[in-house]
Formats: C-alpha cells, sequence, structure tokens
C-alpha cells in the first residue's frame, strides 16, 4: 500500500484494535472480578469503542466506493465480519446499559460478540497468511494493541481489580516479544535485498521498532511500581496505532 491507501489502513487499525480490545474486556466480564459499579463504568467507555468502529466502517466503505467508481461495488467478507461484530456489539451494549433480560442472557450476548471477534481475527490472519509481516502486523495491532485498548478502558473505568494492572501489560508484552521475533527473519530477508526495497524495510524496521517501544512505555507502571495512568496509556496507544499504520504504508 501507498500513502494514498490511508483510509484503508486506519480503517485497518480502528478496526483491529477495537475489536480485539473488546474480545479482551469480554474476558475480563467473565471472570467477574469487576462489580456492579466497576461495570457500568467500564460500559460507559464503550462509547469510544462504537466511535472508533463506525469511523472504521466509513472509511473502509467509502474509500472502496471511490475506488470501484467505473466498476460493480463489491462489499468484502472483512467488512461483512466488521458490521456483524459492531450490530451485535451494540445491541449487547444496549441490553447490558437497560438490564434487559436475564443476566445469563446478557453473557450469552457477549460470548456471541466475542466469538464473532474471534473469526474476524482467524479471518485476518488466513487472508494474509502468504506474507508473514502483514499476519506479524495484524496480530500485533489486534492482540496487543487491543489489549492495551482494553486496559486503558479498564483504568478510565477505574477499576480495583490489581491483577488486571499485573497481567495485561505481561500479557500485551508477550504477544508483542513473539510477533517481534517472527517478524525479524522478514527484515533479514528485506534487507537482503535492501537495493530494491530498502523503503520497505526501513519501513517495517520502524514499525516492529515502535512496537517494542509502546509495550516498554505500557509497561512502565509495572516496573516503577506505580498505578498506571491514562496519558501513559494515551502515549502507548499512539505508538500501537503508529506501528501498524506504518507497516501498512510500508
Amino acid at each position: 500500500m501507498t500513502w494514498g491507501d490511508w483510509p484503508l489502513i486506519l480503517s485497518s487499525v480502528l478496526a483491529q484494535l477495537t475489536i480485539g480490545a473488546f474480545i479482551v474486556l469480554g474476558l475480563v466480564i467473565f471472570s467477574g472480578r469487576l462489580c456492579f459499579g466497576q461495570s457500568d463504568r467500564l460500559h460507559r467507555t464503550m462509547p469510544v469503542f462504537w466511535l472508533l468502529l463506525f469511523a472504521a466502517i466509513v472509511l473502509r466503505e467509502a474509500d472502496f466506493m471511490l475506488q470501484s467508481h467505473h466498476e460493480s461495488y463489491n462489499f468484502t467478507r472483512e467488512a461483512m465480519l466488521i458490521f456483524v461484530f459492531f450490530a451485535m456489539a451494540l445491541i449487547y451494549w444496549f441490553a447490558e446499559k437497560a438490564l434487559f433480560a436475564s443476566d445469563a442472557l446478557r453473557k450469552a450476548g457477549l460470548l456471541l460478540v466475542m466469538l464473532c471477534g474471534l473469526g474476524y481475527l482467524g479471518h485476518g490472519v488466513w487472508v494474509r497468511d502468504e506474507h508473514w509481516l502483514e499476519v506479524v502486523h495484524f496480530t500485533a495491532t489486534t492482540l496487543c494493541g487491543g489489549t492495551l485498548l482494553a486496559h486503558a478502558a479498564l483504568v478510565k473505568a477505574e477499576h480495583k481489580v490489581a491483577e488486571v494492572d499485573r497481567y495485561l501489560p505481561k500479557l500485551g508484552a508477550g504477544i508483542a516479544v513473539i510477533c517481534f521475533l517472527v517478524g525479524v527473519p522478514q527484515l533479514a530477508t528485506l534487507a537482503g535485498d535492501v537495493e530494491q526495497s530498502a523503503g520497505l524495510f526501513v519501513a517495517q524496521a520502524l514499525s516492529l521498532g515502535m512496537l517494542l517501544a509502546s509495550v516498554g512505555v505500557w509497561l512502565m507502571p509495572t516496573l516503577t511500581k506505580s498505578k498506571p495512568a491514562l496519558p501513559v496509556m494515551t502515549f502507548a496507544l499512539v505508538l500501537v496505532a503508529g506501528s501498524s499504520f506504518g507497516a501498512g504504508i510500508g
């Protein structure tokens, strides 16, 4: 892709971050560690997710429509998965906010949304499996970036679960390290043909570097034994989003 494809790249970044975050938050909700007040505050942060997903859908579909104005417009499978996830997540959110139906039925709805998110993740890896660097960046953004966004939402919701602050940064760091180790051999291949792909090599190297930098910022409260602060986590989110956007441009 090139700079001219920025709407599609930004759309993918926003969708990956949001869907990954919702999967992680679903696991936290299912853990039962959030009291009613914490859960309610967490659900009050979710309109930001819906705004990000809406922006992702508008950017993606507007870009495809403009590119195919001389041809018939095709609705892609990935777009369909994002639409279905968005609709199901909104239904679950409205049901949870209104306390509609039983708790068991609402939990079943949350599980369905999470399964749809996992379907999006699996499809994304499947369609990119011929290009390992694309798989690495897609996985890093969805799982590592999504976990970071989920943690930021929990911090915004003033959660009281100490395990979240201990384990989520470590989980994100582990995913990032795995993605980095998988991506390094691909960088070595690009470096061997640097005359033909110098720009691509620099873009991918900077992208992986920004991924590690975002994890470093995210881990700072853990290393200093302090409470996570939303401005620090926002900076880490900017880095991980920049990493994924740079990878798309490269």
